[in-house]
């Protein structure tokens, strides 16, 4: 009886754990996503998109220090140059989503890299902090913080 009891113990961690991690699993895929969806949003000036995954309170913190609120933010993306860079890579390393009821804190690796206008390549690398709120049923960027890594 005992061992019966051991075993139906160990299965039920072992399935809790599992669970916990597909769990965590489907929360970083839909951070990914999201994460994606505003990189496309930037890459492509659109004001509309970037709108709705932005929260109204929006601070983005620049890995230069200066601070933009979401009016500012979204000026600056629209008023933007064209890159000089002819072709850019963003790639997402250490991505780490974690859920606190209507509060979502993400933390990942930025690396930029590329070939600018004169065709040489560059790397960059960011240490990305982004706070989340849902608000009905839709998650919100209300917090943007990057930090340029040193190579």
């Amino acid at each position: 009886m005992k061992r019966t009891s051991i075993l139906t113990m160990a299965f039920l961690i072992a399935s809790t754990i599992v669970t916990a991690q597909s769990k965590s699993r489907n929360i970083e895929q839909e951070f990914m996503r999201l994460h994606h969806a505003e990189d496309e949003a930037e890459s492509k000036k659109d004001i509309a998109a970037l709108d709705r995954l932005l929260n109204e309170d929006f601070i983005f913190v620049a890995a230069n220090g200066s601070i933009s609120n979401k009016k500012k933010f979204l000026d600056e993306i629209k008023d933007d140059e064209p890159s000089s860079a002819l072709q850019e890579n963003l790639t997402y390393e250490a991505f780490k989503a974690r859920v606190y009821g209507k509060a979502a804190i993400v933390n990942y690796i930025l690396l930029v890299s590329g070939k600018d206008k004169f065709g040489k390549d560059y790397a960059n690398r960011f240490r990305m902090s982004v706070v989340w709120v849902k608000q009905k049923q839709d998650w919100r960027i209300s917090n943007f913080h990057a930090t340029r890594m040193r190579s």
